[in-house]
């Protein structure tokens, strides 16, 4: 070997980049480490070193998702992208726990709480979680009216006037976007008349297809299974277009098409504020509306027509 040659040495987990060997990390590799930190300083000591070996190849990994149509799953392949990015909106939700208020005290604890707030999770600055996700290809939400496609609403001041629209009255962390594919909404605090959201309830309510939350109950997919099979589950991917919105575009039923028919049927309204804001945003006495599972729905919603509040937008 001449003079000067790098030499080579394999790592597990390593993969070839140019004349290297570099580790790389997995998300699901990453939110372990989190896990199991106990230092004051995550960024510098955990994610700056899974950026430097794993930022290049994990944009390249995540860029057929980037693009309504870009990316289809032909046949199942345990961790393939949906499997990838749901790991990844796992790291995500934990490094945003620090942001979030304490769950309420008269409220009952949520299962996931017992499973994963028995720890302390490592907290960063704002800045901090923009430059992990930005170096991933990802830009941060800045939309300036209230709109459950890029917002989550974290508390909700509840107007005298049941009337009064939707308004964001703070930002609680920052949400991000893969070209069109949304990543993770922005956390506000709201004021609103009743009709549009119910304090307690838009605040409150569980929140569907979200991993972990500190001031609510959150469901998805993973949650009662083991080890490995939790790390099935998939991503949620809804796309902005230039002329629409397209909610959950991996799920079976099409609410475009109609009212899903159930046992204890819901309303249109019911079932598209379920899916546009992924929880209860009003007091509802149909105990479907209560149990009910918007994952497994899709919905198109035209952007022209799309008007936050209680008179949804209509299906395209």
């Amino acid at each position: 070997m001449p003079m000067g040659t790098p030499k080579l040495r394999w790592v597990p987990g390593a993969r070839a980049v140019g004349c290297v060997f570099v580790k790389m990390e997995t998300p699901r590799e990453t939110f372990s480490e989190l896990s199991r930190y106990t230092g004051s300083d995550a960024y510098t000591d955990v994610l700056g070193p899974w950026l430097d070996g794993s930022a290049r190849w994990l944009r390249e990994e995540l860029a057929p998702l980037a693009v309504r149509g870009g990316w289809r799953r032909e046949a199942y392949a345990f961790g393939d992208l949906l499997e990838q990015a749901y790991a990844l909106s796992r790291v995500s939700d934990v490094l945003l726990l620090g942001f979030q208020p304490s769950l309420p005290a008269d409220a009952e604890r949520p299962w996931a709480h017992d499973l994963y707030l028995d720890r302390e999770w490592p907290q960063i600055t704002a800045p901090q979680y923009l430059a992990v996700f930005t170096a991933l290809g990802m830009t941060q939400i800045n939309v300036e009216g209230f709109d459950p496609f890029f917002h989550e609403i974290v508390a909700v001041d509840q107007s005298d006037d049941p009337d009064s629209p939707i308004e964001i009255t703070d930002t609680v962390w920052p949400g991000l976007m893969l070209d069109e594919l949304l990543f993770n909404r922005a956390g506000v605090r709201v004021r609103a008349g009743a009709r549009y959201a119910e304090a307690g309830v838009a605040d409150q309510s569980t929140l569907y297809e979200v991993f972990l939350r500190r001031y609510r109950h959150t469901s998805d997919g993973s949650l009662g299974w083991g080890h490995n099979s939790q790390w099935k589950t998939d991503f949620r991917r809804d796309y902005l277009t230039s002329t629409t919105y397209h909610l959950n575009i991996d799920a079976d039923i099409d609410l475009s098409a109609g009212t899903f028919d159930s046992p204890a049927p819901l309303t249109a309204e019911e079932q598209r504020d379920l899916l546009r804001y992924r929880c209860l945003v009003r007091k509802s006495e149909n105990q479907a509306a209560q149990d009910a599972w918007p994952g497994q729905w899709r919905l198109n919603i035209t952007r022209t027509r799309y008007q936050t509040g209680r008179s949804a937008g209509q299906a395209g």
